[in-house]
């Protein structure tokens, strides 16, 4: 690693901590409004004689802390060696998205996106997301300045994407897809992806999405809900998924109804308001303000990301923390907009706050990683060692005195 300025040793402190605080707080709240959301489900299989009823809210409160352990451990890690060992990270990630079409596969609301191991349930393609970022950070490094405008050497980038994102879509899960293409065209565009290639690529991409909506009952639905909804109020005969978060939004005013005293969230009316529809219960329960934190700590988060990418001097740290960025700030936005009716839903979780272990521990291993890239540029780690050293005697001069 080159030697570099005090400057850009501040800016990676500074976004480390603001990393730091940002994922804790979204983390954090996102078990409190993951219990509230499924409290009315809870207490309904209380009455129906049930035991356990908070086993999925325990469960969160365990990947949440597995997955910090882990962020954690991938943090400690020298960056150089997720270069290294890129190869076999895509392959893992691969191998496991390949296990959803085994006997291990299991299909939920239509879609082949996970694999059961006894009591576990993991959807494979959130760690793809990952694999993949590496993957691609990697291949993209061979990229050549002078001959970047000739197609051929894109290749093998394009096949990395290709191969990881159509094994998702034979899966059918478009949602999960359009994250990954998403993910793809922005590390392409970072890394000098020519523009007039932008426009083929992106009227293939759009050209696929519409057969897949086309092929799919279900998602033709859904797109047409969207397109009648745009001129007309939210119905009192039939109301959509998308007419219930709206109500939420509405009724939760400035403050909010009072953590907990959301009614939208209950059994029969918003559906899956713990995963895909859980910044509608924000709203109802917590109110703008509370969409307003929500917004911010992603906003922060994104500032963090992006200040690291900017001033990382290895490429391979700039392309890594710009996936991420572009993962994880990218799908936020898209989830938010699919509750508040700007978009059709399409099945993506809030990172962070969404209940889904495989989603909460993927989401703090990609700020491991980014956190990897900001430690390992020259005297970062360093200084936060030398810092905590100095803590460690001031409290022992204090306890002296």
């Amino acid at each position: 690693m080159a030697r570099v300025d005090e400057n850009v040793r501040n800016v990676m402190r500074q976004s480390l901590l603001t990393l730091g605080i940002s994922t804790a707080i979204l983390t954090v709240l996102g078990l409190i409004m993951v219990f509230s959301a499924v409290t009315p489900g809870a207490v309904r299989s209380a009455y129906a004689g049930a035991s356990n009823t908070f086993r999925g809210v325990y469960m969160q409160i365990f990947y949440a802390l597995v997955g910090v352990v882990l962020a954690w451990m991938v943090s400690k890690l020298p960056l150089g060696l997720y270069r290294h060992r890129a190869k076999w990270i895509f392959g893992l990630g691969m191998a496991l998205q390949l296990a959803v079409f085994t006997p291990l596969g299991v299909t939920v609301a239509g879609n082949r996106n996970w694999v059961e191991f006894g009591p576990v349930r993991i959807q494979p393609s959130e760690f793809l997301k990952l694999a993949m970022i590496v993957m691609l950070a990697t291949a993209l490094l061979q990229i050549r300045k002078k001959l970047a405008g000739d197609i051929r050497e894109w290749f093998v980038p394009i096949g990395i994407f290709l191969a990881a994102v159509g094994l998702v879509v034979i899966g059918r899960d478009m949602g999960t897809a359009l994250i990954f293409a998403l993910i793809a065209a922005g590390m392409f565009w970072q890394a000098g992806f020519p523009l007039r290639f932008f426009g083929w690529a992106g009227a293939s991409g759009a050209v696929g999405a519409a057969a897949l909506v086309a092929i799919s009952p279900s998602r033709l639905a859904r797109v047409e809900d969207f397109f009648q909804n745009i001129f007309t109020m939210p119905s009192g005969g039939t109301p959509s998924q998308s007419d219930y978060a709206l109500w939420a939004f509405g009724s939760g005013g400035l403050s909010g109804s009072g953590l907990g005293t959301g009614i939208e969230k209950w059994p029969g009316n918003l559906a899956e308001a713990q995963t895909d529809f859980i910044f509608a219960v924000v709203g109802e329960e917590l109110g703008f303000f509370g969409c307003a934190v929500v917004i911010i700590m992603f906003v922060l988060l994104g500032i963090s990301l992006i200040r690291i990418c900017l001033y990382h001097p290895s490429r391979f740290g700039r392309l890594v923390t710009g996936g991420i960025a572009l993962w994880l700030c990218g799908q936020a936005v898209a989830n938010m907009m699919v509750v508040t009716s700007l978009l059709p839903v399409f099945g993506v979780p809030l990172p962070f706050m969404s209940q889904g272990g495989s989603s909460i521990i993927s989401c703090l291993l990609a700020v491991g990683l980014a956190a990897s890239a900001a430690l390992s540029v020259d005297g970062v780690r360093d200084s936060f060692q030398q810092r905590g050293s100095l803590a460690k005697r001031v409290k022992a001069v204090v306890r002296r005195g």
